[in-house]
């Protein structure tokens, strides 16, 4: 077991100081400095997010880093106020492009064991008008996100350099056994990492090599910090087309098959039917049929993980 905590603040400030680079070099030597006994490397970058920046003026002149904190010192949230003293200014909000990185560091062949590192990488650009359309927002939340707002954004000057934010190292294993202590979170991802390991998925390969675990901090109705985890794939995994539902006896064990070949690890068509929701759901009972008829296509250990599902089914 490895204290994580005290590796915090040295992450939060490698992060802030080394410039971000195509293969996170600079970054993975700063890790390797201070957590020697882990071995990480790069598994997934999630791309296509954003957050709301700050204000600028037409030149890109810093008027504010906090557009909420801003409008809110400047007319305490009249908006009409807000639009009468700046409608003419000629002012643009900015946003922060993001890319969330996922380093994974292996501990073990079971599925809980091993070290994610989140580190976002984010960069500042030029959004839109400050006020789209020319429009009265409603109130504060209706100028941090009008109606209109995709349309009419310009073309995204970059105003700063990129840079890395520390978001979170999580000893996995920890993760769940806390979770399973104290009981009170969606531990729906605990069950996947289980049947992974019960699955012939856990018995060729690691958890950590196809998934990582997407970690949403939040506040439960009676105010304390919580954690919801997604299993998020590293390779996408294939949604069937239709008609699948359709298949039984050898053509649905050639689907399984190459589907499985395709995606790289055994059972990979369980976990996707998990993940993927309604998708592949008309399986489990096609499979069961070819059960009762004595033709079992599936090793003894999936067969009893997708009994499982079929007694009580999940999803993300």
């Amino acid at each position: 077991m490895i204290d994580l905590e005290p590796s915090e603040v040295y992450l939060d400030d490698l992060c802030g100081t080394t410039p971000p680079d195509p293969d996170h070099a600079g970054l993975m030597a700063g890790v390797v400095q201070l957590l020697p006994d882990l071995n990480f490397h790069l598994a997934l970058t999630r791309t296509g997010w954003h957050r709301i920046g700050g204000v600028v003026d037409e030149d890109g002149d810093r008027i504010a880093f906090n557009l909420r904190q801003w409008a809110e010192t400047e007319c305490e949230h009249d908006m009409f106020a807000l639009y009468e003293r700046f409608a003419d200014a000629g002012y643009l909000t900015t946003r922060y492009d993001g890319r969330t990185h996922y380093f994974v560091a292996p501990m073990g062949d079971r599925a809980p064991n091993f070290v994610q590192l989140e580190v976002e990488e984010i960069v500042e650009v030029v959004d839109r008008p400050l006020f789209v359309d020319d429009e009265v927002p409603d109130d504060i939340e209706d100028l941090l996100d009008p109606p209109g707002a995709f349309g009419a954004r310009l073309e995204p000057m970059v105003l700063a350099p990129s840079r890395y934010i520390f978001r979170a190292i999580t000893d996995v294993a920890d993760l769940v056994a806390e979770h399973v202590t104290s009981g009170g979170s969606d531990l729906r991802y605990i069950r996947f990492l289980e049947e992974w390991d019960r699955s012939s998925a856990g018995n060729t390969t690691r958890f950590c090599d196809h998934f990582v675990l997407r970690l949403l901090p939040f506040q439960d109705r009676f105010g304390e910090q919580k954690v919801e985890a997604t299993p998020l794939p590293i390779d996408t995994l294939t949604i069937p087309k239709e008609g699948i539902g359709t298949l039984s006896g050898r053509p649905l064990a050639d689907y399984l098959t190459d589907y499985d070949k395709t995606a790289g690890f055994p059972m990979a068509w369980y976990f996707a039917m998990v993940l993927l929701k309604k998708a592949l759901t008309a399986i489990p009972p096609a499979v069961f049929t070819d059960v009762k008829h004595n033709y079992r296509y599936l090793p003894e250990c999936d067969i009893a993980v997708l009994e499982g599902w079929m007694h009580k089914p999940y999803s993300f």
